[in-house]
């Protein structure tokens, strides 16, 4: 299956949006949470580590920023420096799969709570 270079760039341009959104909500929780915030207790609560969810939070975010990065990058590439027409599908599907695993991967990492 191909899909037009124009396509394929406006795709990246939604993936990049995502994840700006995802990387914000990460933020927005890490920053919540902050020990001088007054909403730190209604979010964190009776949390076992709640300085381990916050690192884990922090890093998830800023995973999130570089692949909005990235896609933007792909996206002007694709734009305005791409010339051919047609772009097999393939590789938005597998785009898609190195964000998953890169999170994934992550996320199994520091899946442990860590003994004080």
């Amino acid at each position: 299956m191909n899909i037009t270079s124009i396509s394929l760039s406006y795709l990246l341009l939604l993936i990049s949006v995502v994840e700006f959104i995802v990387f914000m909500y990460y933020k927005f929780l890490v920053i919540s949470t902050d020990p001088k915030n007054k909403k730190r207790n209604k979010i964190i609560g009776s949390m076992k580590d709640p300085d381990h969810w916050r690192q884990r939070n922090n890093i998830i975010a800023f995973i999130s920023l570089f692949w909005s990065l990235v896609s933007i990058i792909s996206f002007i590439y694709l734009k305005f420096y791409y010339t051919l027409g047609l772009t097999s599908i393939i590789y938005l599907f597998i785009y898609v799969v190195l964000i998953v695993l890169s999170v994934t991967f992550f996320i199994k990492k520091n899946k442990l709570i860590r003994g004080k």
